[in-house]
């Protein structure tokens, strides 16, 4: 897919609730939400996307940073809205398990393979161009092994919850310290955490 329209600088709106941020990528309009709230709580998402004029219908795409309860939780209550899901390939193996994880009562729909949006990192920044975001969607393990990262070329990363730099062991074989290393070698220099506040990315020393 490639865009026929230039690609515009992204807002970045914080729809989270729960110490959980929910980002909105807009250059106007919705082009990209990264990862999906908790199960039973779509009316919450909803509430918070009203609160800068913008209808969860109204957004095209969702990204799930990882396949946990607080990061994809209605990512298929979202889908029957009409918000396609991106998967990236690495990931795949990784949505049934969330169904294992959740509990009865906290009202999970189950994501389906029906209508998910599934491309390679080498196909994700065709795909970003074609829908007005500049960048791409990288695999960064160290949380969970399907951990992906948004990575826009504007040197800006939505990492979900990659471990925090300071909490990364001196390894240079740890997964969260290799992803770190990919991170800077993409040219981030601002992240965007699910948990905790916007920081800047060390530089290797």
């Amino acid at each position: 897919m490639t865009t026929n329209w230039p690609v515009a600088p992204q807002h970045i709106l914080n729809v989270g609730y729960r110490s959980t941020h929910y980002y909105i990528l807009s250059d106007g309009k919705p082009r990209l939400l990264v990862d999906a709230g908790w199960p039973g709580m779509v009316g919450r998402m909803q509430a918070e996307c009203r609160r800068f004029g913008i209808r969860v219908e109204d957004i095209p795409y969702q990204l799930a940073t990882h396949y946990h309860p607080d990061h994809a939780g209605h990512a298929e209550d979202l889908k029957r809205l009409g918000v396609q899901l991106v998967v990236l390939d690495t990931q795949v193996s990784a949505i049934p398990l969330l169904a294992t994880i959740v509990k009865p009562r906290d009202n999970y729909t189950p994501i389906t393979e029906r209508g998910n949006i599934v491309i390679s990192e080498a196909q994700s920044r065709a795909f970003l161009a074609g829908i007005g975001v500049a960048g791409q969607i990288v695999s960064t393990p160290g949380h969970s092994d399907d951990s992906v990262s948004l990575v826009l070329d504007e040197g800006i990363a939505f990492t979900g919850d990659l471990p925090p730099q300071a909490m990364v062991p001196d390894d240079p074989t740890d997964p969260a310290r290799q992803s770190w290393e990919r991170l800077r070698a993409l040219g981030v220099t601002t992240v965007y955490p699910a948990h905790g506040g916007k920081q800047g990315i060390a530089k290797r020393e």
